[in-house]
């Protein structure tokens, strides 16, 4: 069940993914289309536990996906600004 949310929210976002070639040497992939770095990781997880009980391990991964992706690209938008 965990397998088949993390694949649609990729599928999902995956209009909106970013080419590997935008991604930056410091940025990983989650999730293809996903990409994160340290910094970004750390905020969507405390952001998803704050959001969700302790048994809920698929909405809290789901929300954490959707968060990388909001702040990549947020992060890209000021890349290609500077």
């Amino acid at each position: 069940m965990k397998i088949a949310q993390i694949l649609s929210v990729a599928l999902l976002v995956g209009g909106w993914a970013v080419s590997p070639a935008v991604a930056q040497s410091d940025a990983v992939m989650l999730v293809p289309g996903v990409y994160t770095t340290p910094e970004i990781s750390a905020k969507c997880s405390a952001y998803a536990r704050s959001k969700t009980q302790s048994n809920e391990d698929s909405r809290r991964q789901t929300l954490a996906l959707a968060c990388a992706q909001k702040l990549w690209a947020q992060e890209i938008k000021k890349r290609k600004k500077g």
